[in-house]
This record gives C-alpha cells, structure tokens and sequence, in this order.
C-alpha cells in the first residue's frame, strides 16, 4: 500500500495537498476520485476556463489533466498553464483515456511532468503524482536552502532573465530547474545532447554565472524567485 505523500511531508491533514483534475469524462472523474479523495482534496475542472480558475484561486499543489478536453485539448491547456506567470511551475501530468488518442511524446515536449497512458493501475497514478511532487518539493527545498546565496551574489537581482535569453534557451533554463538532465532534455527536445550542452554553455555565459553548479543553482533559485 502506498504511503500518502502527506504523510511523508509531515501533514497531519491529508487535505492539505489540492490535486486539480481536469476531465470531462465521468468514468475517469469516478476512477480519479475513488482513488485520490483518501488522500488528497480533489478540485474539478470541466473547461480550461474552469481550471485556470481553480488555479489562481485554489493553488493546486498538481494538476491532473484529460489528453481530450470538451472545449479543447490538455496540450493546449498545457501550454497556457506554461506560459503563465503564476502556474507555470506547477506540476503537471497528463493522461489519455481507455481507446484514445495518446502522444507522449508530444505532451513532455510541451513540458508536461508526466504522461498516462491508458489503461494505467490506481498504483501507477499514485506513484506518479507522489514522485512529482517529490521532486516539486524538494526544488523548493533546494531554493530555500540556496535563496540568501543566490542573492547575496545578485544573481536574481539580475531579473528580467528572458529579455536576455533566447526562447529556446529559456525554456531548458525552465528544465534544468524541474530537474531534467541534458539527456532528458535532448530526448524530449529530439535534439542532440551535445547541443544541449552548447544552450547551457550559452546561457551561463549570458547571465554571467561561474562555477560547475552555478547554473542549476540559478535556474533552481529563479525558478522560486518565479513561482508562488
């Protein structure tokens, strides 16, 4: 059995932990609560409407999402959640439905945290949203610990980055700070690791950083700097 995330955060109220489920078929709403209300407060969405909303109102701590929404596609609504100021760090997971269409691939080059595919088991969703949000908090952890260093040193001070960025270089600075390695970011990038590594090298010396951690330091920090 599957020890609750909360529990491993040291929540003593497992409703603490909002999970945004954005779906309009009711077998998968039944499934996903059934699964998840035992352990987290479950927020539904029909519309992307309805779940920006939820969004800036309720914070989710993840967000589940339909591949195939009623008034558009999750790709889509993943795109919007990306280039939002507020949740575009939020985590994201995406999943098809029994005999629908599904593009992997499609969806983690969109910066999806996680794709779906179904039939999935109760224990894949749940394995999958507790090492999402693992991996979102201990970022978080990692900013807090790094936050006086990285201003102290003035790199967040050297905000707005993305006037000084390429929006290809941009978006892995936005990777390297969800964790992403440049192997993970050449697989879902279908580019080459060695350009990977020529963007990171471009980047560096465009924010001026120095030293063998310095750049996941500052994507790490700028990510939280950035976040809510």
């Amino acid at each position: 059995m599957n020890t609750p995330y909360n529990e491993v955060l040291g929540f003593s109220e497992p409703a603490q932990l909002k999970i945004l489920l954005l779906t309009g078929d009711s077998a998968m709403l039944r499934k996903f609560r059934q699964l998840l209300t035992p352990q987290y407060t479950l927020l539904v969405a029909n519309t992307v409407a309805e779940g920006i909303a939820h969004g800036y109102n309720d914070q989710p701590d993840m967000i589940l999402c339909d591949s195939m929404m009623h008034d558009t596609t999750g790709y889509q609504f993943l795109i919007t959640l990306r280039n939002d100021p507020v949740l575009k760090h939020t985590p994201f997971i995406l999943f098809s439905r029994p005999n629908g269409p599904a593009n992997m691939r499609k969806g983690m080059n969109l910066g999806a945290d996680d794709f779906l595919v179904a039939p999935f088991s109760g224990e894949e969703l749940l394995k999958s949203i507790q090492s999402r949000l693992s991996r979102f908090y201990h970022i978080r952890d990692t900013y807090h610990a790094t936050s006086r260093e990285l201003v102290s040193a003035g790199d967040i001070n050297t905000l707005p980055v993305n006037d000084r960025l390429s929006k290809t270089e941009s978006k892995i600075l936005d990777m390297i700070a969800r964790g992403m390695s440049s192997r993970d970011i050449a697989s879902y990038q279908c580019i080459s690791v060695r350009t990977v590594d020529n963007h990171r090298h471009n980047i560096t010396k465009k924010l001026q950083l120095s030293g063998p951690n310095a750049l996941v330091k500052f994507a790490i920090g700028y990510a939280g700097a950035m976040g809510r």
